[in-house]
């Protein structure tokens, strides 16, 4: 492990988040936030200072980096912008204390939506539009920024790329690494200026519009409002904020191959396919659920006058089967107080997630496509045990090293899911909201179930268990292995 070239690299990223801090600074003065002023200026002083420091005493140029160095900066990068970027909350005495800062910005940072706020209308506008950039930020990866800003650090990019985008591979859309995080960035920024345009012409105000579409476009689901999209009980907010959610819960790759017009190699995508019919398949399941369940024979108890009527089931179920699929959180309706089997099967697609090289978080549908390609496989050889069948995607073989990487991560995934439940039960919470609210961290979707809800919050969690959520949040969004490696001796080895 080259240390130098870690350190030397972290500091870079360090002194692009001081710069990047200028911006929500700029909002504090617009908008007069005097606490919050102060709290950027600090933040941006230490980190400066600690940029600066690094840089200075680990200089190193022309260094290669390997997947050790790769794994190594990733992870310390995430760490470093995330208690650094704590420091506005905690500064500004709008977290009263540091736990509840770090956990704030893991949430946003990872995409993941769970806050520790109970009334987040009560925020300064800077504080507000802190949260809603970390997520935007997040959403493509700090280390992506990192590749795309500043290729001249006179180092090798793709393994820092590798190591921090989602899936099983990280598709090169070009020959340079810097040039695919660049195109990635730019079809990110695309999706973002169309959605502002989109919800404020539909009357969201500047402020929000922008807010909104930072947690959106990002899979993020931070809400400038108590009761998130909700509040705007609009149905042209939420079908456009549903439509946005899902085209970042697609592999971006998908766009660059519609710049280059190849349409078919689009529709042909196996993981496209797969994840458009989950959502129909659950849409429809959850929507008839709620329209029959107010029947007398069948209601078991639930009763809510919105869903006697067929279209408002549809409407519900189109946008919170969206949001959960795509680990945004957004929130239109309390699905706590949903049937029991419409809560369960939310759990379960937070399990599953969006599609591998997006924004979107959980297992991703090409790792739960494949293995269910696998299984099948395996049944067959049971029954013709010298059949020679290969697994296919998108019409090619896929190596049987992918397809064990896919089982060898499933399993990893829900023996952390299984560890930190029982941690988490273990600090005196009770089962549903400890397995719901690890699955969501995990996931980086936002809020679970029971005392973690859709219209709850993380704030009455034990510290303790703030900590381990943050760590569940930060193990999902690096997806196990980069975060893992870290505490292994044979990482540190030459």
């Amino acid at each position: 492990m080259n240390i130098p070239i870690v350190l030397s690299t972290v500091g870079n990223l360090v002194l692009m988040l001081a710069g990047i801090l200028l911006v929500p600074l700029g909002v504090a003065f617009y908008y007069e936030d005097d606490s919050a002023v102060w709290a950027f200026i600090y933040t941006i002083i230490i980190t400066g200072v600690l940029g600066g420091l690094s840089k200075a005493f680990f200089r190193k140029k022309n260094v290669a980096i390997n997947i050790r160095e790769g794994i190594a900066i990733v992870t310390f990068s995430w760490l470093v912008c995330i208690f650094l970027g704590a420091l506005p909350y905690w500064y500004s005495g709008v977290c009263t204390t540091y736990c509840d800062a770090v956990f704030e910005t893991t949430s946003g940072f990872t995409t993941t939506g769970s806050s520790i706020f109970k009334d987040v209308e009560i925020l300064p506008h800077s504080i507000l539009f802190w949260r809603a950039f970390t997520n935007w930020l997040g959403g493509m990866g700090i280390i992506v920024i990192f590749v795309a800003l500043l290729p001249a650090m006179g180092v090798s990019g793709y393994q820092l790329f590798s190591a921090e985008v989602s899936g099983p591979t990280a598709d090169r859309l070009r020959p340079r690494i810097g040039e695919t995080a660049k195109l990635l960035w730019i079809i990110y920024i695309i999706f973002t200026a169309s959605m502002i345009v989109m919800i404020f012409c539909g009357g969201m105000p500047v402020f929000d519009a922008i807010c909104h579409t930072f947690t959106t476009v990002s899979t993020g689901g931070f809400s400038i409002k108590n009761t998130s999209t909700a509040y705007y009980n609009s149905l042209y907010m939420e079908i456009v904020t549903a439509v946005f959610m899902f085209i970042c819960g697609c592999n971006f790759s998908l766009y660059y191959r519609g710049f280059q017009k190849k349409f078919k190699k689009i529709l042909k995508n196996s993981e496209l396919k797969f994840f458009a019919v989950l959502i129909l398949i659950a849409i429809v399941f959850v929507a008839l659920v709620l329209y029959f369940s107010q029947s007398e024979s069948f209601s078991g108890g639930f009763k809510d006058n919105r869903y006697y009527d067929l279209g408002n089931s549809f409407r519900y179920a189109f946008f919170q089967i969206i949001t959960v699929c795509t680990g945004t959180g957004h929130v239109s309706a309390d699905y706590d107080l949903w049937p029991n089997s419409c809560r369960f099967l939310l759990v379960l697609l937070m399990f599953i997630g969006a599609c591998a090289g997006s924004t979107g978080g959980g297992i991703k549908c090409v790792r739960i496509l494949l293995l269910l390609k696998s299984s099948m496989r395996e049944f067959g050889r049971i029954l013709r045990p010298r059949m020679v069948k290969h697994v296919k995607l998108n019409g090619e073989s896929v190596s049987e090293e992918i397809i064990t990487e896919c089982s060898v991560f499933f399993v990893v995934y829900l023996g952390f899911f299984g560890v930190c439940s029982l941690a988490l039960i273990a600090l005196n919470t009770d089962i549903i909201t400890a397995f719901s609210a690890v699955a969501t961290c995990m996931a980086n979707c936002g809020p679970g179930l029971a005392k973690v809800g859709p219209m709850t919050n993380f704030s009455d969690m034990a510290y303790a268990g703030k900590w381990l959520l943050s760590f569940c949040m930060l193990l999902g969004r690096l997806e196990i292995y980069s975060l893992l490696l870290l505490f292994l001796p044979i990482t540190w080895k030459r």
